[in-house]
């Protein structure tokens, strides 16, 4: 499978509709607080170049505020495809699954600042073109405080799948240092989708707290 160009977004498949992702989240509507609770670990059991970012997949289980969610895999994206208040330098995402099918991504945004133990751990394992069992735990991954930003979206990379609830967190806590972003990016260039049209859709913002289990 030849890796997506990312110079040439006008030419990925486009059955898409008027909910796409990534998408501009300022002028957004307040919300109540919202609390997102790891019930079970963030476990991560294989590492996977799949041509566009590092896949980490494993599983865990997810309470955000009254929905339960099954994690499924963790990838990064350099830099940050959403845009909040700055232009970040990276962006998590954390892919979930409801127990019909459903599909829910919980994003974090990166500032640069100082390195996060487990991506050196990330890149120290990674092996091109290639899938590897690895033992990782992605916890401190997630924030105990920020900004969450919540909407309708798609996926980010083809197929583009639409109906994705987006869970977008803009912190100051978890950051990735220049060196483990030029690190990446040595591995894969640019990998952000270009922002997308809002089409009027509502964009929720409130505090966010990470919950107890």
């Amino acid at each position: 499978m030849p890796p997506l160009d990312y110079h040439h977004q006008d030419t990925w498949p486009n059955g898409f509709g008027q909910q796409q992702s990534p998408i501009d989240l300022r002028d957004a509507t307040a919300a109540d607080p919202s609390t997102l609770t790891i019930e079970e670990p963030w476990l991560v059991d294989r590492e996977i170049d799949d041509h566009v970012t590092i896949r980490l997949a494993g599983h865990g289980l997810t309470q955000i505020d009254q929905t339960q969610w099954r994690f499924v895999q963790a990838h990064l994206h350099v830099p940050a495809e959403h845009q909040a208040t700055n232009q970040r330098a990276a962006e998590w995402h954390f892919v979930h699954q409801s127990a019909i099918g459903a599909l829910c991504v919980v994003a974090v945004l990166l500032p640069l600042g100082d390195g996060m133990p487990v991506m050196n751990s990330v890149l120290d394992h990674f092996v091109a073109q290639s899938s590897q069992p690895v033992a990782l735990q992605l916890d401190s991954l997630l924030p105990p405080k920020g900004t969450v930003f919540r909407y309708l979206g798609s996926l980010t990379t083809p197929p583009l799948t639409e109906g994705v609830t987006w869970y977008v967190i803009d912190q100051t806590v978890v950051t990735i240092s220049p060196q483990q972003r030029q690190r990446f990016q040595q591995l894969f260039p640019d990998n952000h989708r270009q922002l997308q049209a809002r089409n009027d859709r509502p964009v929720l913002h409130g505090p966010f707290l990470q919950g107890s289990k």
